[in-house]
């Protein structure tokens, strides 16, 4: 894998602070939670992955004004000049333009590797071996752009799906189509069909595709980003970027151009991926068996089973009796709930916005 010869983007997107409630909040989503257990939060563990696929020179993190401090601080070995600030959430395709002129500006023949921030990826010698095939088309045939897929292991409800032409040969498949999240009689369908995988929304392409696919399916969003050409890299970059984005549409990479262009590509990855989006995906990380508890935490558990307990501080948790429940304790909010209604947090955060304020939330 020719590592100086690629470029990575980060994104760190928008996020619904309900997911991982009480942790997630406003001010801190997703990506900058320690929610694998490990101390390090899912962006810094991205940005540890990445350093094998380029040089940390060429890694750049994509986010918001709000978030561009916590950025700074998770990873503040990234030099300004490496994280691309979006005056507002735009959605992907338009955070794939800006990236990917701004980098043509340094480097005319790279390919770009796009990825969130906040998906956990298990098994790093297959996924860096597909990353590198992957880098090696995209290198190879710069009209291609590709994407990861994983076959998918249960009917989830909660990802987007690709189908792919099951008679082209190798595990680079040309797309059939491209699926929003389903329900789960579709969803099985899909699983039991074969030819469907997870959309990981990792994305691998030569710069000058995705610009070329830009002008063609975008040329809106082409003509606004093509005129900063003297400004990406100078202080004049952000004042920019705010006309720039000002003039933008929110503009999903499917809806934009992926499902409009015959140059789309999967390539059927190996490793084991999960997008961690919600309390129940985790559980299934994390689940113990066998009745036990999973703790990160100070706790003692007597009499529990099946439980979820995790902490933020030292504080000693003592658990006695509960079956099947999240204990959830962030440092001004105590959650405790059934594992089973945890998809009501975003009703029971409103409560608590509601009656207690926003400082909750």
């Amino acid at each position: 894998m020719a590592r100086n010869n690629n470029f990575v983007v980060i994104t760190t997107g928008s996020h619904a602070t309900s997911d991982f409630w009480p942790f997630s909040r406003k001010n801190t989503p997703k990506p900058f939670l320690d929610l694998l257990g490990t101390g390090k939060s899912l962006l810094q563990l991205t940005y540890e992955r990445c350093t094998a696929l380029c040089d940390e020179k060429r890694i750049m993190v994509a986010t918001t004004e709000p978030y561009a401090n916590l950025v700074r601080e998770q990873l503040p070995q990234l030099p300004k000049q490496q994280i691309l600030i979006e005056p507002t959430n735009r959605g992907a395709a338009v955070c794939a333009a800006y990236a990917a002129y701004k980098i043509r500006q340094l480097d005319s023949s790279t390919v770009i590797t796009m990825m969130p921030a906040d998906h956990a990826i298990f098994g790093e010698i297959a996924f860096l071996r597909d990353m590198g095939k992957a880098l090696e088309t995209a290198a190879a045939d710069p009209k291609k752009l590709l994407v990861i897929g994983i076959k998918p292991s249960k009917p989830e409800t909660r990802y987007r799906y690709i189908q792919y032409h099951y008679n082209s040969s190798g595990s680079i498949k040309k797309i059939k189509t491209l699926t929003d999240k389903p329900q789960i009689e579709l969803a099985n369908l899909f699983v039991n069909s074969g030819d469907f995988v997870w959309n990981t929304d990792i994305y691998v392409w030569h710069v000058n595709a995705i610009i070329e696919a830009v002008e063609t399916h975008l040329p809106e969003v082409a003509e606004v980003f093509s005129g900063g050409v003297q400004q990406y890299g100078t202080d004049d970059e952000s004042l920019f970027l705010k006309n720039a984005y000002s003039q933008c549409k929110n503009t999903a990479l499917s809806y934009g151009i992926l499902e409009k262009t015959n140059n789309h590509y999967v390539l059927l990855g190996n490793f084991d991926w999960s997008a961690i989006d919600s309390w129940h995906a985790l559980f299934s990380l994390k689940t113990l068996g066998n009745g036990e508890n999973t703790i990160e935490a100070n706790a003692l558990s007597i009499q529990s089973k099946n439980c979820f307990i995790k902490s933020t501080d030292g504080k000693l948790i003592i658990v006695h009796s509960l079956h099947d429940y999240l204990v959830a304790d962030s440092p001004d909010v105590l959650l405790i709930c059934p594992k089973s209604e945890v998809e009501q947090l975003k009703h029971i955060m409103k409560e608590a916005e509601e009656q207690k304020g926003e400082d909750y939330t």
